[in-house]
């Protein structure tokens, strides 16, 4: 067997890693969310895709850059990035 076909073959088995968020948390349940788990592609409630929610001071909180068209956002003891157009949580970070 060509070495090509081994590499092609054990590529599935390789983890992925998407977007600026490392060591992000499962989900949170939190009074924010109306005591729901919240994970990572659920929709977060609309408030949180207000600016006036946005943290502003991210970097200093050492949070990497917000994705386009999201920011993150603090709930509970947990900062989440929030995607603006459609609410939908894309991470979350515990709070330091």
């Amino acid at each position: 067997m060509k070495l090509h076909y081994l590499l092609l073959a054990a590529l599935p088995c390789l983890p992925l890693t998407v977007g600026a968020a490392p060591s992000s948390e499962e989900s949170i349940t939190a009074p924010e969310t109306h005591n729901r788990e919240l994970k990572v592609g659920d929709k977060a409630p609309d408030q949180y895709k207000r600016d006036d929610q946005a943290l502003k001071d991210w970097k200093g909180k050492g949070l990497p850059a917000p994705e386009k068209e999201s920011h993150w956002v603090r709930m509970g003891d947990h900062y989440v990035l929030v995607q603006i157009t459609n609410g939908v949580v894309l991470a979350i970070q515990p709070a330091r």
